[in-house]
């Protein structure tokens, strides 16, 4: 069963905290019907979702909308995970779907997102705002990502140490032809999605990590110095500056 709780309400936006335990991890989970306009940001781990036949993946690097009406099943191939759903009104949600279903997370908008989460409830509202405008699409065109890259983003995140050369022969493409169409569909490279996989791995448990070192080797980096210069390259911050910011 979901875990709700709302985190803040606007005059634009419902936002709320989502947990889901993952049971249905073996398989798809049953269906059901959407009933509000929303925004879905992945905190910490992935899943699978098909509406109305068309299938995507939703981590930390991509969210996606869901308007009323559609029928949606959810699919937990790493089990549990948590999200926020921002819902949002008709016309809002509008200016997403010309872009199709798809939310790029840049690393401002995950930023955003996490200290949203985390701040003092006066303030909920203001970054919500901020986290919107930085989520909304610069290219209403823009379709959605061919399945074979939606198949590589699972599998980096069974494993973000896969290599090319094997993403791609799991694929049935050349590594060259899945590194052109990878950077194409994502907006960034192979190494810098696994990149950002780690460090969004790292600031989830950032605010309650007692030792760095432990956990720059437990997110997949080679030490902690390696992790403060990938997480400063994606933040523009140390993780020192940051366990402050995104500390409850």
């Amino acid at each position: 069963m979901l875990d709700h709780s709302v985190l803040v309400e606007t005059s634009f936006a419902r936002v709320a905290a989502v947990r889901c335990p993952g049971f249905s991890r073996a398989g798809w989970g049953p269906e059901e019907q959407v009933g509000a306009a929303s925004l879905v940001l992945v905190r910490r781990g992935v899943f699978l979702r098909v509406a109305d036949g068309r299938s995507s993946v939703a981590d930390v690097t991509a969210g996606y909308l869901q308007r009323p009406g559609e029928t949606q099943r959810m699919a937990h191939p790493q089990g549990p995970d948590v999200c926020t759903s921002i819902a949002v009104a008709g016309d809002l949600a509008d200016r997403f779907a010309h872009a199709g279903t798809e939310l790029r997370v840049s690393p401002v908008a995950d930023l955003l997102h996490r200290r949203m989460v985390s701040a003092a409830a006066p303030d909920r509202a203001d970054l919500t705002a901020e986290l919107i405008d930085a989520l909304l699409p610069a290219d209403p065109g823009r379709s959605g990502p061919p399945a074979a890259i939606d198949e590589v983003r699972t599998r980096l995140h069974t494993d973000p140490a896969h290599d090319l050369a094997s993403l791609a022969a799991a694929v049935g493409w050349s590594p060259w032809h899945l590194s052109r169409m990878f950077r194409r569909a994502t907006g960034c490279t192979l190494s810098t999605y696994r990149r950002r996989l780690r460090v969004r791995a790292a600031l989830d448990e950032l605010p309650d990590a007692p030792d760095l070192a432990d956990l720059a080797v437990r997110t997949g980096f080679a030490d902690q110095a390696h992790m403060t210069r990938s997480i400063r390259q994606e933040t523009g911050r140390t993780p020192a500056v940051l366990t402050r910011e995104l500390r409850s």
